[in-house]
């Protein structure tokens, strides 16, 4: 139940595309960001693509087994509950107060940025990525923005 509680709270406020932080909330984002270790990057990184993973149209590309997919989730709630029960108590309790569920919400969205930050700032990664600007049919889409 702890756990699935947890999730169920990182969920929320990782997704979540309304919030808004005010001045608590963004002393609480900063907490978290200087709490954050590579290593907790890294597990919350791991979580996110295991959470997307399991969307249908993406399943066929990965395989994360149940095992492999609890180390994962609990890897992410260690982060989760020690930021908020260790690293960013007076922060958090702040936020709350201050700001509802918005500037909590807020910060810890801005959390899961910055752990998707350093996937996409990978070398690798934007390779990878610039290869579809490679393959696009520049002179028809310039063709098609250039023409009534």
């Amino acid at each position: 139940m702890k756990y699935a509680m947890a999730l169920v709270l990182a969920t929320c406020t990782l997704l979540s595309t309304q919030a808004r932080a005010g001045e608590a909330g963004d002393a609480l984002s900063r907490c978290l960001s200087d709490s954050t270790t590579a290593d907790d990057r890294r597990a919350l990184v791991r979580w996110i693509f295991s959470a997307i993973a399991a969307h249908p149209d993406l399943k066929e590309f990965t395989t994360i087994d149940d095992a492999r997919r609890e180390q994962i989730e609990s890897e992410s709630v260690a982060v989760f509950e020690r930021l908020i029960v260790e690293d960013c108590t007076a922060q958090t309790k702040r936020a709350l107060a201050q700001e509802g569920a918005e500037g909590f919400q807020a910060a810890f969205k801005t959390l899961g940025e910055l752990a998707m930050g350093g996937v996409v700032e990978d070398a690798q990664v934007q390779a990878s990525m610039a290869q579809l600007g490679e393959r696009l049919d520049k002179q028809r889409i310039l063709q098609a923005l250039l023409t009534k």
